[in-house]
């Protein structure tokens, strides 16, 4: 019974979002289409255009520390490189990425997360006019929806970025903005009936990104991820993962721009419990 209505609320929760998520595109696109009708009027040509599909390569480690029943620190590092004129995905710097937060577990299917985020973009045409990189700080927070099937599981991810960027020029200011992120996964075990260690699985991942803020006026799609993952489940603490993933979203510089992405991603996911040893001894049951 209770599985049920998680389910239900689970469902209710996606639909909502969706319909948030198409009223605040057609609103954007209201107010695109209003522009263009006051005097921004474009030929056919520039109605929409893909831009060339670069190649960049992200390595990932995901830690979660359990703190007592219930907290723990959630901590994340990343490291990613873009493509260069003789190198595919590995030619040259592109950000370092640290993402801490405090993360609490009422429950198994839900988790609720707060934190920061420290994120360095490096710029490979760095000259006198301009940083080699800049910071980027973030707070962040998310909620988890877990439906746990028999053979496979799925994921409800909302995430909320609120951020302060600049541009590469010195002097250049902060402007801040938000992020709006959702994320829909399964994972589905292949050479288990259940996902446990020593288990492959296939994990199909989603992610649309909207973003707000007084610099963004016709580009409020700033990313759409496909990620499609094979994982490994090497113990109960480790995981590794690899895939390809595609992006597309509005560039900065016109909404009828575009831009492609095609990202090699590998990642490890690890836990540990720094709970005193008595509390990590389970309560035994001698009623079942």
């Amino acid at each position: 019974m209770g599985l049920l209505m998680l389910t239900k609320f689970n469902f209710r929760v996606y639909a909502f979002l969706v319909l948030c998520i198409f009223a605040y595109v057609e609103l954007a696109s209201a107010q695109g289409i209003g522009q263009l009708e006051s005097g921004m009027q474009k030929s056919d040509a520039e109605a929409s255009v893909v831009r060339e599909a670069q190649t960049l390569a992200w390595l990932g480690a995901y830690g979660t520390f359990r703190l007592s029943e219930k907290w723990y620190w959630h901590g994340e590092l990343h490291y990613r490189r873009n493509e260069t004129n003789k190198y595919l995905f590995l030619g040259e710097m592109a950000q370092i990425y640290n993402r801490h937060g405090i993360k609490y577990i009422p429950t198994k299917n839900f988790s609720a997360t707060a934190g920061g985020v420290l994120r360095l973009d490096f710029n490979p045409n760095a000259n006198e006019a301009d940083k080699g990189f800049i910071v980027e700080p973030r707070i962040w927070h998310e909620y988890i929806w877990t439906m746990p099937f028999e053979r496979f599981r799925i994921y409800h991810r909302l995430r909320f970025e609120h951020r302060w960027k600049r541009k590469f020029t010195k002097g250049s200011e902060y402007q801040f903005g938000n992020r709006w992120r959702y994320k829909f996964l399964m994972k589905i075990p292949l050479n288990k009936p259940k996902l446990e260690p020593g288990a492959f699985y296939f994990s199909p991942d989603v992610e649309l990104i909207m973003q707000t803020g007084s610099t963004i006026t016709d580009n409020p799609v700033e990313d759409l991820r496909i990620f499609p993952t094979f994982a490994y489940i090497a113990n109960p603490r480790t995981t590794y993962s690899a895939g390809l993933m595609y992006t597309t979203g509005q560039t900065s510089d016109a909404g009828f721009i575009y831009r492609e992405r095609w990202i090699l991603r590998f990642n490890v996911y690890f836990n540990l419990d720094f709970r005193k040893f008595d509390d990590k001894i389970p309560e035994t049951s001698f009623y079942d």
